[in-house]
């Protein structure tokens, strides 16, 4: 089943300015997109990541905001074959929300990344 779209925090990883900004993600297709608007001092983060280009997804602890939080770090490849970690943590308000969305989005992309490469990608 595929996670509802959401906000999200970008934590870093890619080769741009500004960490920790909201962002929205979501699946478009056969794609994960995640969108992070400019903010003072950052650039705007504007991805597309096609599941055949993703690698590994691993979670990582941040206590360093005040929050027990958990990070998603997403290893994808861009079409130069240059690896990159995305690291980012769906958020909402209620903390036990936070982390069943956190659990859904880790649990879809940990299944797509395990799915033989022959299978197609379905919709339920």
């Amino acid at each position: 089943m595929l996670p509802r779209p959401c906000n999200a925090y970008y934590y870093g990883g890619l080769p741009v300015k500004g960490a920790r900004r909201k962002g929205r993600l979501w699946v478009e297709g056969e794609a994960v997109c995640f969108d992070v608007p400019e903010g003072k001092g950052g650039e705007r983060v504007d991805l597309r990541i096609p599941f055949s280009r993703m690698e590994k997804i691993f979670l990582t602890r941040d206590n360093y905001y005040g929050t027990d939080t958990s990070l998603l770090n997403l290893v994808f490849r861009d079409p130069d074959g240059k690896s990159f970690t995305l690291r980012f943590a769906p958020v909402t308000i209620i903390p036990r929300r936070r982390i069943a969305l956190q659990k859904v989005w880790f649990d879809f992309l940990s299944d797509t990344l395990n799915r033989p490469a022959g299978d197609a990608f379905r919709l339920l």
